[in-house]
C-alpha cells in the first residue's frame, strides 16, 4: 500500500488518542486509526462517535474485534466506525478494507464525501443538487436520502427532514443510521413517542448501548411507566456491571502475568481469579487470558492443568484453531504426541490462516511429527514455516536434516 513506519505511530492509552489526532493532522490531511474494540476490558466504543464528533472526516475509524455477536458488530457500527475488522481476516482481507477505508473504490462513495463536506460548510444548495445527480444513479438510495434529511433539518424544514429519513428507513431498515437520525429529529421538535419509537426500534436491532437504554427508561419515567422503566435502567445496569466484570478479570490477569516470573504460585492464583470473575461469560475477546493462564501453567511444568484450562474454554467457544493448537502444544509437553496432532489437525481445520500466522506455528507442530518420525508431515510443516518466512533458518536446517537421513 506504500506505507512506511514514518507514516505510522503508536497510542498506548485510549487517553492519548485525541492528543495523536490532533499532532498528525497538523501535519496531514487525514488520519486512519485502527483500534481494538476492547483494551484491558475497558470498551472503547463510545469514543469512536467523540472522536467523529471532534475531528469528522478527517479521521478514519477500523475498529478491530474478535469474532463476536451479531448484536455487539450492531453496536460497534451505529458508533460511526468506518469499518469493522473481525478477526482472524486474512492479510488481503485487511489490505481491501484498509483501502477502501483510506479511498473507496467507486465514484459514488467519493462523492458522497465531498457532499458531506459541502453540507459541513453550509453549501446546501450545491450539496443538493449533487446529492440530486447520485439519485439519478442510484434512485432511493439511503445515504441519499439521509444527507437530504441533514439538508432540510438544518434548514429547519422538519416535516421534509422526516420525510427523507423514513425513506432512508425503507431503503436500508437494518441500518442504524437512519433510525438516529429520527430519534435526533423528534428530541429536537419535541415528540417524545415518535422519539420513544425510534429508540425502541434501534434497541431491538443493537441492544447493548446502554445509553440508549437508560434515555428510554428516562421517557419511560416522565410518562409514568415505572416498571417499563425500571426494566430498562436494570438492563443498562447489567451491561454496564458485565463491562465491570471485564475490567476486573483483565486487572486480574495483568497482575497475573506481571507475577509469573516473580512468584508463579501467586502469579496462577490470579489467573484463577481472572477465570472464575469471567465464568461462562468467556467470549473470544478473553482467550488472551486463557493463553496467558495456559502458558503459566506449561512454565511450572502443569501441562495436564493447561489442557484441562483449553478444555474448559473450548467448551464455552467451541471449534476455536488457537485453542486446539495450545492444547496440542500443551499435549507435546506432556510427550502425548497422537493426541497433539490431533488437535493440531483441529486447529488448522477451524483456522486455516493460522499456518500464516508466525513461522513457528508450522514449525513447531512439524517437530512434534518429527519426534513421531513422521517425515513427510515434518517436511510439509517446515515447508509451510518457510512460505510464512522463506528466511526462516531453523525450519531450513530441519528440511536438510530429513533430507540427509532420507539420503
Amino acid at each position: 500500500m506504500g506505507l512506511n513506519y514514518d507514516s505510522m505511530t503508536v497510542a498506548h492509552a485510549s487517553s492519548d488518542i485525541g492528543k495523536k489526532c490532533r499532532e498528525i493532522l497538523d501535519t496531514s490531511s487525514q488520519v486512519v486509526m485502527f483500534i481494538e474494540s476492547k483494551i484491558n476490558g475497558r470498551s472503547n466504543v463510545f469514543d469512536f462517535k467523540s472522536l467523529k464528533d471532534v475531528f469528522r472526516n478527517r479521521l478514519k475509524i477500523i475498529c478491530i474485534t474478535p469474532e463476536v455477536s451479531e448484536e455487539y458488530v450492531s453496536f460497534i457500527a451505529e458508533n460511526d466506525v468506518d469499518s469493522i475488522i473481525v478477526k482472524p481476516i486474512s492479510i488481503n482481507n485487511i489490505i481491501q478494507k484498509i483501502a477502501f477505508t483510506i479511498k473507496p473504490s467507486n465514484m459514488f462513495h467519493t462523492e458522497v464525501e465531498n457532499i458531506r463536506e459541502l453540507i459541513e460548510k453550509e453549501q446546501y444548495e450545491d450539496a443538493d443538487s449533487r446529492i440530486d445527480m447520485l439519485l439519478e444513479e442510484k434512485p432511493g438510495s439511503s445515504i441519499c436520502m439521509v444527507l437530504k434529511g441533514d439538508i432540510a433539518r438544518k434548514n429547519e424544514k422538519f416535516k421534509d427532514a422526516e420525510f427523507f429519513y423514513k425513506e432512508a428507513v425503507k431503503e436500508s431498515r437494518l441500518n442504524l443510521k437512519p433510525l438516529q437520525k429520527l430519534a435526533d429529529l423528534y428530541w429536537q421538535i419535541n415528540d417524545p413517542k415518535e422519539y420513544t419509537r425510534y429508540l425502541l426500534l434501534m434497541d431491538k436491532i443493537s441492544p447493548l448501548n446502554h445509553k440508549r437504554k437508560i434515555s428510554i427508561g428516562e421517557q419511560y419515567s416522565k410518562d409514568g411507566q415505572e416498571d417499563m422503566a425500571r426494566k430498562f435502567y436494570q438492563d443498562a445496569v447489567s451491561i454496564v456491571r458485565s463491562q465491570a466484570n471485564d475490567m476486573l478479570a483483565s486487572t486480574l490477569m495483568d497482575i497475573g502475568v506481571k507475577l509469573r516470573e516473580i512468584n508463579p504460585e501467586q502469579s496462577i492464583q490470579f489467573m484463577n481469579q481472572a477465570l472464575e470473575t469471567k465464568g461462562s461469560d468467556i467470549t473470544r475477546e478473553d482467550l488472551w487470558m486463557v493463553n496467558e493462564m495456559g502458558v503459566s501453567l506449561r512454565k511450572k511444568g502443569d501441562w495436564k492443568g493447561a489442557v484441562q484450562t483449553y478444555q474448559q474454554a473450548l467448551a464455552v467457544i467451541p471449534n476455536e484453531g488457537g485453542l486446539h493448537y495450545n492444547m496440542g502444544m500443551a499435549y507435546a509437553q506432556g510427550k502425548e504426541h497422537y493426541k497433539a496432532v490431533c488437535e493440531f489437525e483441529k486447529a488448522i481445520s477451524a483456522s486455516p490462516d493460522l499456518l500464516q500466522e508466525s513461522p513457528l506455528i508450522p514449525f513447531n507442530i512439524g517437530m512434534v511429527y518429527f519426534q513421531m518420525n513422521r517425515l513427510q508431515e515434518v517436511e510439509r510443516f517446515m515447508k509451510a514455516a518457510l512460505k510464512c518466512d522463506p528466511n526462516f533458518e531453523r525450519a531450513k536446517t530441519m528440511l536438510e536434516k530429513i533430507g540427509s537421513s532420507r539420503g
